[in-house]
């Protein structure tokens, strides 16, 4: 695949990727509490939840054009690493920057934010494969801080940090999993 097509199909993968990070709300309870669904989907109320949601379906969608012909250009894995790291700092930005106006979570302006940080992602995609000029050392930082970030996701909704302002459920009052209402242990 080309730089031209990558750039392409970033662009009108937009609408299912928010489609599919909105599914990934609901796929936790649709499977009955599966473990491996907590890992994709969201457990809870949470901002970490939330995020995760956003992150999973660009990531799917960046290993996909990876796989595709992505690996061809230096400035891939980068690209891809930093539009990744704009989805958590945007999301809660945005979210806490709005709840500071408004004195509390709006749930049309929370849609709007997953999708925004979303389009976000993919314009930083689209702007550092194209015009960054990658060396090995930055590759080779993009991939440790990937796989951080990966490692992050993957543990975080069965271990989160006892922090208060992104991993608790707001409604519950607990942590990852055990946030859920249906699940929780309300600590």
């Amino acid at each position: 695949m080309s730089l031209d097509q990558m750039v392409a199909v970033s662009g009108w993968m937009i609408v299912p990727l928010v489609l599919l990070g909105g599914l990934l709300h609901f796929v936790f309870d649709w499977t009955g509490h599966h473990r491996v669904a907590a890992v994709f989907g969201a457990v809870n109320e949470s901002y970490w939840e939330h995020v995760k949601i956003a992150v999973w379906p660009v990531l799917l969608l960046q290993m996909v054009l990876f796989a595709a012909g992505g690996h061809r250009h230096a400035a891939f894995v980068p690209a891809a690493t930093v539009a990744l790291y704009s989805i958590p700092v945007g999301m809660v930005g945005l979210v806490f920057l709005y709840k500071a106006v408004t004195g509390r979570n709006v749930l049309w302006l929370d849609l709007l934010v997953f999708a925004a940080v979303i389009v976000l992602a993919q314009v930083i995609f689209v702007q550092l494969v194209q015009h960054l000029e990658a060396t090995g050392t930055m590759v080779a930082l993009a991939v440790a801080y990937l796989l951080g970030l990966v490692v992050a996701f993957l543990r975080f909704t069965i271990h989160p940090p006892r922090e208060p302002d992104v991993f608790i459920d707001p409604i519950t009052g607990g942590y990852g999993l055990g946030g859920h209402p249906d699940l929780g242990d309300r600590t």
